[in-house]
């Protein structure tokens, strides 16, 4: 019995079924729904007169076999008379198996099941296209797709609201840049999409144009609060948000138009809780692009379960919240919020723990976001004391993975301390340095000693990872400031720098 029917065996309540068969469907197929499920009504559609004897010969050796119950109103008809086919129950399923064409689907929408079930080759049936085609008048569907692996897109219709996703943007002193994010995520017309715009008290006229963008789109929304920073900002959004996925944009950036559909019709199709695009850097000073290389190929590109593959994603720097929409259930089974204390590098927090907590991730290998590069007053181009906000993050941060049941986890996030000081680091200016350095030290020690840690560098990182733990964690403030310098002379104190660790490691250091 394949997992389509086991489905059916759980449903005790569909009463009658619509049965459309493909031309590589198998007879055994209407036999495993006489064994499994005690239907009122059963109409078997067929495409050829093969499937027709064979389905001659089953009901011949099954006839009255006990555990086989066939329905009293039971019939087998051609796909052209499909049309004429009415529904008598409330409890009626449309089900369909290795049908080729998606429009023989949807053509059935009028006939207005409370489910639908199916299995079909990603190649021929567009799951999307099906989904959207019955959303507004099915209860329950249950789509198999396989290619390379199964997938389930198992939805329930919400009946207190029909958002399906939620888009949240902070905005604080972007004007300028707001009618192109506006005009590109709003070129899709889905109408289960709210787009939700947060006023964080800014001084320009960001809430004017989004009122005028909301007179001609309904799905447009305003929020307004006083200035709190980008946390408060995208946790107000998250508040009122929808969706059963949810996504976040800078509104200083912009997508392609496409971004949002590709990410939800991969995250519907395989039940995914997050999913995630590529990215470009847009140069606001040349008006240039460059996209950025990315990892994201398998196994997260065909959809992955794996624990280990998804927490590897914890380290990888390049995994922003703006390029991907994650699963309401996801957030709330697990409390997830942004850490509205924080002013700045709120994204970071938020990640770790998201990704942490992920059952599924799913990648869409195409360049959809453009992330805005160059412009004055971007957290990024923070090169002061704003960047001690790295150390109250990981003081949540480690309360929060300390509960984690993988402790892999935590191995990750030593992984990501390192690498965020460096950032910093090598941004910060020189007056800086020797606060930030004397931070770093405590809070690189805080949660293992020095040979399990630098194991843990090792088996995760790179030898300049490495370099650069043993150098927070024994605070050598000397060695870090020469790791400042210009390409060539950095290059020149980095051998150097690998030539002293050599010697603290002869030393047992």
């Amino acid at each position: 019995m394949n997992n389509m029917m086991l489905y059916m065996e759980t449903q005790p309540q569909i009463k009658e079924v619509l049965l459309i068969l493909g031309q590589k469907s198998s007879a055994n197929l209407v036999a495993d729904m006489f064994y499994a499920m005690r239907l009122e009504k059963l109409c078997v559609c067929i495409p050829t007169s093969k499937l027709k004897k064979d389905l001659d010969q089953l009901l011949e050796e099954i006839k009255g076999v006990k555990k086989f119950c066939i329905p009293e109103k039971f019939e087998v008809i051609w796909r052209s008379e499909l049309d004429n086919y009415q529904k008598e129950t409330e409890e009626m399923a449309i089900v369909f198996d290795a049908v080729t064409e998606d429009e023989l689907i949807i053509s059935l929408t009028e006939k207005s099941p409370k489910y639908l079930i199916g299995v079909c080759h990603k190649d021929e049936i567009n799951v999307l296209d099906i989904w959207e085609a019955y959303r507004n008048n099915t209860k329950q569907m249950y789509i198999l797709s396989w290619k390379q692996r199964e997938e389930v897109l198992n939805w329930e219709k919400n009946e207190i609201n029909d958002i399906e996703l939620s888009v949240v943007f902070p905005m604080y002193n972007i004007a300028k840049y707001l009618p192109q994010c506006i005009e590109s995520v709003t070129d899709w017309k889905a109408e289960y999409v709210e787009f939700l715009f947060v006023d964080d008290g800014s001084p320009d006229n960001c809430a004017e144009i989004v009122k005028e963008y909301a007179k001609r789109d309904p799905r447009i929304k305003l929020l307004q609060k006083e200035n709190g920073g980008c946390a408060s900002a995208r946790q107000f959004g998250l508040n009122h948000a929808k969706g059963r996925y949810i996504g976040f944009i800078d509104p200083d950036d912009f997508i392609d138009p496409s971004m949002y559909r590709k990410l939800f019709g991969r995250a519907l199709e395989g039940t995914y809780e997050i999913a995630y695009c590529g990215y470009n850097e847009f140069y606001e000073n040349t008006k240039t692009t460059r996209e950025v290389p990315d990892v994201l190929g398998e196994p997260y590109s065909e959809g992955t379960s794996d624990p280990t593959k998804i927490n590897e994603l914890i380290a990888y720097q390049r995994v922003a919240i703006w390029r991907g929409i994650y699963s309401r259930n996801l957030i709330e089974r697990n409390k997830i919020h942004f850490y509205t204390d924080l002013r700045r590098f709120d994204d970071l927090p938020f990640k770790v723990e998201i990704i942490s907590k992920a059952r599924s991730v799913v990648a869409v290998p195409e360049y959809l976001y453009y992330y805005r590069m160059s412009r004055p007053g971007q957290d990024v181009s923070a090169d002061d004391e704003r960047l001690y906000v790295h150390f109250p993050i990981f003081k949540y941060l480690d309360r929060f993975l300390k509960k984690a049941s993988d402790r892999r986890q935590i191995d990750y996030l030593q992984l990501v301390k390192v690498h965020t000081h460096r950032y910093a680091l090598e941004k910060i200016k020189d007056e800086y340095v020797h606060e930030y350095c004397k931070q770093a030290k405590t809070d690189i020690r805080s949660d293992f000693g020095y040979l399990e840690g630098s194991y843990i560098i090792k088996r995760l990182g790179s030898k300049y990872d490495v370099l650069y733990y043993t150098f927070l964690y024994f605070g050598m403030e000397s060695m870090i400031r020469s790791l400042k310098k210009p390409k060539r002379k950095k290059r020149n104190e980095t051998e150097k720098a690998v030539k002293k660790l050599k010697k603290l490691n002869s030393k047992g250091i």
